[in-house]
């Protein structure tokens, strides 16, 4: 493999030096605040963001979260690092419909595995097509009550949750330390703004359509805490709205095949108990 790293050009070089620095600066300030207002008897951090790239998530989080009946498309890529450090790069497709309040459907499709996600009525069932395999579980009738509840007792996510709330400002942003706009790009023939974002245990960047109602284009995270820091990226397109969207309560309904083997879902808490009685000292 070429070295491509290194024939970078120096303008490209001093952008990423001067980025990192803006970053670094600004969530040093935002700690920095938080000590002092700790000092003060306040526990809040204060966010280093700038106002151009705050903007922009609310503009796409208005846009969004007016949707009632919505469907997207996404190309994902996910990194999988080995005992040897060495990152493999795994492909997959998200097909995911959602009709608020309380409604939401995902056909994902990847190189490990295949699932199916249907949520409907109180009701969520995530269907393992590759293993023949489902669960089901009782959950809030509304969205994002529901994938509360899962990721507090379940520690599941559903597929690009933070995208599919009803306020994606407010969960996109709710831990970030500092936040700056790094420029354009033209991504499929979309001009979109690209921003990066620091938080503590994750980076992330978020690329936003300029024009067609400040949609979503690119979503990259990075899990820097995790050795190797894997990265998750989501491409989206094909979005649709309202009537446009095509979609009716039976295109919710469950269908899981005969021959599918039912088992339960793991309780966070359970878990949680079971490996703490296992690190426990024998009496």
């Amino acid at each position: 493999m070429r070295d491509y790293f290194h024939s970078y050009n120096t303008e490209m070089k001093l952008i990423l030096v001067l980025l990192t620095a803006v970053l670094t600066a600004a969530a040093a300030m935002a700690q920095d605040d938080g000590k002092s207002d700790n000092a003060q008897g306040r526990q809040d951090l204060m966010p280093v963001i700038s106002p151009e790239a705050r903007k922009a998530v609310k503009a796409m989080s208005d846009t969004l979260g007016s949707y009632k009946d919505f469907s997207f498309h996404a190309d994902i890529s996910y990194d999988e690092v080995l005992p040897s450090g060495q990152k493999i790069q795994y492909s997959g497709s998200a097909e995911v419909a959602v009709s608020r309040p309380g409604m939401a459907l995902a056909t994902v499709n990847g190189d490990l595995n295949d699932r199916r996600l249907w949520y409907s009525d109180g009701i969520l069932t995530v269907l393992n097509v590759t293993d023949n395999l489902y669960a089901s579980a009782e959950v809030p009738g509304n969205l994002d009550a529901a994938m509360d509840h899962l990721i507090e007792n379940y520690g599941f996510t559903m597929p690009l949750a933070d995208i599919i709330h009803s306020s994606p400002y407010e969960s996109l942003m709710n831990n970030v330390e500092a936040g700056v706009v790094v420029g354009t790009s033209n991504l499929d023939g979309n001009q979109c703004l690209h921003m990066a974002f620091v938080e503590k245990y994750i980076d992330w960047q978020l690329w936003v359509s300029e024009s067609g109602g400040s949609l979503p284009c690119k979503l990259l995270i990075t899990y820097k805490t995790i050795p190797g820091a894997p990265q998750y990226t989501a491409r989206f397109e094909n979005w649709k709205s309202g009537e446009a969207a095509g979609l009716e309560k039976s295109s919710f309904k469950t269908d899981i095949p005969k021959e599918a083997s039912k088992i339960e879902f793991l309780k966070k808490q359970a878990e949680e108990d079971a490996k703490a009685a296992a690190e426990a000292p024998a009496e």
